[in-house]
This record gives C-alpha cells, structure tokens and sequence, in this order.
C-alpha cells in the first residue's frame, strides 16, 4: 500500500466516528510480542511513563513478567501493567508479531494486558477499517462485488449490534466473533464494497440486527432452534440455497461411535466441542448424512460453518447472476430492511 492510500485510508477511518476494541492473537496464547513501525513510519510506545519513539527497523520486546509486562526497546527496559502504542496523533500503522508463529499490520492504536499468564493485545481500531478487513478476512478471491458489499452490511451490522463478547475487549479476531486480517489496500474490492456500504446497516423491528453468517450452508440455511442455539428477536428463517446444494465442496468424516449423540443433536455448541477434541475439520458443517460400521461412525457432508444466515456461497452465486447487495440481504434475511446508521 503506498503512503497516499494509508493516509486516505487514515482520513477515512478517522471520519466514521466509532472505535472498536478488537483482541488479536489469542489463539496463539502469547507470552511474547514484537512491535514495530513500518518503514518509513514511527511509533510511540508508553510503559507507565517510560515513553520510546520508534522509527522504521527499531523495535519493542513486550513479554510477560513479574509485575506485568517488561517492555525493552532501545536499551532501556521498563515493567508497566498495561503497554499502549499509537501514532503521535492517535491510530497509526504498525506491525506486530507472535515470534516465529505470525506477524500482522495493523491500521490502528494498541493496549496490551496481562491476564492468566499470557499478554492479551488488544487493537483499537475504527469501524470501517475492521469492516473493510472483516470483509478481506472472509470472502474468497473473486467474490463478486456485490456479495461483497453484502458481506461488508452484515459484518457491521453485527459490530453495532453485538454487545460486547469478550472481558478485555468487545470482539475478537477469529470465528467467535468476525475474522479479522490485515486492512487491505485502498483500492482493493473489500475495502470497495465497505467504502460503497458505509452506514448501511440491516433493521428488524427497527434495530440493528447482529447479522450471523456462515461459508457454505449446503443447500438450507437453518433457524436457531435448528442450531440447538437460544431464540432471538429475529428468527433466522431456514432459506433454500440452491447453488451451495450443487456446488459447495462435499466433505466425509470418521469418528467413534460414542459420539453419535452429539453427532445426532447436530447443535452448534456439540460441534464446537467436538471440535476442540477431535480437531476442527471432523464437521466442517451441518448438511450431512450419517452412517454407521461398528463402532465408527461415518459422515458425508456438504457445506462449512453453523449455516445460519447470509451463506456466503450462495450470496457469490446471486451476485455472479446478476442480483446486488439489496436482493442477496432480503433473500437470507426475510423481514429486514436496509438503512442507513450512523
């Protein structure tokens, strides 16, 4: 991205008024961080007072100590219980890496915290910006532009509706709540379909809908009650989804026989839980079909995610034939309508 886009991009998110509190890397459990501007950039690190200016290579060690977090940065070293780094006007860009596991950019401030043991990092960033990335983060290459502005309404849709989900923060960047990347460039079709969406929200009853979506529903989406997940104001209908009962990719999985219980409820919290002992790709969806040879039992399935929702395969099929973000929200979520929020 070139310095004239990051700052557009910048000006942009500064315009939208509304931060969100996002946790990053929890999945990695990290007891150590690296911090740096990027190239050409700098950053204000600030350790209880103890405050260093980094620019381009120079970096911050954070890592989990005795009183905190011990904080080393250009020979000096400082113990703080809450780390924070911004830009000298606020949000900025900034790299930050789990060592030899990940390192991400990040168009934000940040917080990091000490809790059990492990540094919590904590992004601050704007609204727009977590929903161009929410949108990058999700969507395939090639999705067609207005399944993506559809994506981009449902992801913010969520953001404003959703109280917060976690103790530290509000959101988080996996399947918990939106995944969330690097922002995309400026001229990239994800941050496109949010800059062309910015505001528009979906309503039922007059309120934000904390709008749920999934990957591929193979071939019906499913209500709540189906999910084994507590009934909300809005139902969640279950849709007929013709393109995913034929083109999403079919899946088998094998298992003991002592899970056919949780296997027969077919709930979102037994597939999470399987998930955690079994692995995650075991069921990759709801759609499937059950067998069963002594004591294996074996599913043949079609489809990824709970399938509650806007689908985001069949929204890719809608657009590819010629439908736009308006008639894609109205097929997945009956009795809802678009507006704009600020």
């Amino acid at each position: 991205m070139t310095r004239i886009a990051i700052l557009l991009l910048a000006l942009h998110a500064a315009a939208s008024g509304k931060d969100l509190r996002i946790g990053v890397f929890g999945l990695f459990h990290p007891s150590e961080l690296i911090l740096r501007a990027v190239p050409g950039g700098a950053l204000q690190v600030d350790a209880a007072g103890t405050v260093w200016n980094l620019e381009g290579p120079q970096t911050a060690r954070l890592r989990v100590g005795r009183a905190g977090i011990l904080c080393t940065a250009r020979g000096r070293e400082s113990s703080a219980a809450v780390v924070r780094a911004s830009g000298q006007r606020g949000k900025t860009e900034f790299f930050l890496a789990v060592p030899g596991r990940i390192e991400r950019r990040f168009l934000a401030s940040l917080e990091v915290r000490v809790r059990d043991g492990e540094l919590v990092p904590i992004v601050v960033t704007d609204l727009e910006t977590a929903v161009a990335s929410a949108v990058a983060a999700e969507s395939l290459p090639g999705t067609p532009a207005a399944a993506l502005q559809a994506q981009a309404i449902a992801a913010r849709s969520f953001y404003l509706a959703s109280a917060a989900r976690h103790r530290d923060f509000e959101f988080c960047d996996t399947s918990h709540c939106q995944f969330v990347r690097e922002p995309p460039a400026n001229s990239s079709a994800a941050a496109a379909a949010a800059a062309s969406t910015k505001g528009l929200v979906l309503l039922h009853a007059g309120d934000v809908l904390a709008a749920l979506f999934s990957a591929s529903c193979g071939g019906r989406t499913r209500t709540l009650a189906e999910a084994g997940m507590a009934p909300e104001s809005y139902p969640y209908y279950a849709v007929e989804c013709p393109p995913c009962r034929t083109t999403a990719p079919e899946w088998e999985s094998s298992l003991p026989a002592k899970y056919l219980a949780s296997i027969e409820n077919r709930s979102e919290a037994h597939r999470i839980e399987l998930g955690r002992i079994l692995g995650w790709d075991v069921i990759p969806g709801y759609n499937y079909r059950v067998t069963r040879a002594g004591g294996t039992i074996m599913l043949h399935g079609r489809g990824a995610g709970h399938g509650i929702g806007l689908c985001q395969r069949g929204a890719s099929a809608m657009a590819a034939s010629g439908a736009d973000h308006r008639a894609i929200l109205t097929y997945y979520y009956p009795n809802t309508a678009i507006a704009f929020r600020e």
